[in-house]
């Protein structure tokens, strides 16, 4: 079974970066990765599954990233993380995850697997 990334290290730490990683085929949402002090939080989709992946990294090859996606800079702000959460269906699948800042607005970041892809939607509660 796979390791699970610590999420709870993470709350509290600022994102400074964040990044859509769209396939060149079809255009379609694979990966968003966010910077988190001093690691990458990369949100993928399994094709064959319709999950979530989730990894904590220490570094990114962003050569290597280009050459495999079209990267779309999705935030330059810094925002403080204040929740994150998985997102399992009834049939069990984690095909959700969810950050939520903490700015004056309540800004959440949504992505959910569908379809083989990703599907991004930022709200705000206030």
């Amino acid at each position: 079974m796979e390791e699970l990334p610590n999420l709870e290290a993470l709350a509290g730490t600022d994102v400074t970066q964040a990044f859509a990683l769209h396939e060149l085929a079809f255009g379609w949402l694979q990966q968003v990765v966010f910077r988190v002090g001093e690691v990458w939080l990369v949100v993928a989709v399994n094709e064959q599954t319709d999950e979530i992946i989730l990894s904590v990294l220490p570094e990114l090859d962003f050569g290597m990233l280009e050459r495999q996606f079209s990267l779309t800079q999705i935030s330059n702000q810094r925002k403080k993380i204040s929740w994150l959460w998985r997102m399992t269906n009834q049939h069990g699948y984690e095909d959700g995850f969810q950050l939520e800042f903490d700015d004056a607005e309540g800004t959440n970041v949504q992505l959910l697997a569908e379809a083989s892809q990703l599907r991004l939607t930022i709200f705000q509660r206030y």
